[in-house]
């Protein structure tokens, strides 16, 4: 089974086209909705993007950052980061949807991660 990108914007439900970061000290929150290939649905999986400035700036702040479910990048392109997104997408395979998404979740935040039903 395979998983498949549907969407990629930011958590506003921006497009990352217009999302572009006015300082080079940047976080910017997104969204990839994610389902199976050829069928219908779709779950959300967040995380962030920031650059090695802001980084350095919220160092000058905490002693320690968390960096699960952030991606560090020198500048926002938008291709690169949603080339990245499909890159990790295409190595989550597996015999059933909660194998994909798990193995999806070791980088981003997923809606149903520690779901209990």
């Amino acid at each position: 089974m395979q998983a498949e990108l549907r969407s990629l914007v930011t958590v506003y439900h921006e497009p990352l086209t217009t999302a572009y970061p006015s300082t080079e000290a940047f976080r910017i929150s997104l969204r990839a909705m994610i389902g199976v290939a050829g069928e219908e649905g779709e779950e959300s999986f967040d995380f962030d993007v920031c650059s090695p400035a802001w980084l350095d700036r919220e160092l000058d702040d905490h002693p320690v950052v968390g960096g699960r479910f952030l991606l560090i990048v020198r500048d926002f392109k938008p291709a690169q980061i949603e080339g990245y997104v499909q890159k990790r997408i295409a190595h989550a395979t597996g015999p059933d949807w909660p194998t994909i998404a798990e193995k999806l979740a070791r980088w981003s935040q997923w809606e149903f991660e520690d779901y209990r039903g």
